[in-house]
């Protein structure tokens, strides 16, 4: 509120000082006013970004007053004044929003999220503690395995044994009846997926050392795909 009145008041001000700019043009010689082209309105208005609210009228009403004669100065003013206000109330009005969605989510003790979250957040759940520690440790024991292989051999072998896997972890927690074919297209979808972003992701990023073959690279990336899949997707 007290925002509020402030910005209220500076308007009256502002209806003042062009009155006094009026009267004060035909007694001086014009000051011109030197920041016509500054796009920003605070910098046009010489004043920093959180400036109070008297002070952005203060700054108003002093440069209309020092650049009375300067028509098209005075038009520059005015409309970094305008704007600054004008984004002010937007501020307040959003900020007002945020503060009322933010009191009802509190009072109905509900978190609230974007509709793409939530099936997002459907689509995974967290296992038990028991079977976290046994996929975990069965795909890191891949991923070892892949790495002490021979670079001439590859990592092909691992990537099937993790794949196979994938797909009997997702079959085995979906029931296991009529399911086989689903969990194998959403192991492959975390194939492709981890392949794609191991293609790229290593480009801009250096993850590995030099001198890692790029087979071995999308092999550690997709273990990761597949661990999170079979362990984590429902």
């Amino acid at each position: 509120m007290d925002g509020a009145s402030a910005d209220d008041g500076g308007f009256d001000a502002r209806g003042d000082a062009e009155s006094d700019a009026r009267g004060a043009a035909a007694k001086r010689p014009t000051n011109a006013f030197a920041r016509t082209k500054e796009k920003d309105p605070y910098k046009r208005l010489g004043i920093d970004a959180d400036a109070t609210s008297e002070e952005v009228s203060s700054a108003f009403n002093y440069l209309i007053r020092e650049h009375a004669g300067d028509e098209r100065g005075v038009e520059a003013i005015e409309a970094a004044y305008d704007k600054v206000i004008s984004e002010r109330l937007s501020t307040r009005k959003m900020q007002k929003g945020l503060r009322k969605m933010k009191k009802e989510k509190n009072k109905d003790g509900v978190d609230y999220d974007a509709p793409l979250v939530q099936r997002v957040k459907a689509m995974f759940a967290k296992p038990d503690q028991q079977t976290l520690i046994r996929r975990t440790m069965l795909y890191v024991i891949i991923s070892g395995w892949a790495i002490a292989a021979p670079a001439t051999s590859g990592p092909a072998f691992q990537m099937a044994c993790a794949f196979g896997t994938c797909v009997y972890f997702l079959n085995e927690k979906r029931g296991g009846q009529g399911t086989l074919g689903k969990a194998f297209r959403d192991s492959l979808i975390a194939l492709l997926l981890a392949w794609l972003v191991g293609s790229i992701v290593p480009v801009y990023i250096p993850l590995f050392p030099q001198g890692v073959a790029p087979e071995l690279i999308l092999a550690l990336f997709s273990f990761v795909a597949m661990w999170i899949t079979c362990t984590f997707l429902k």
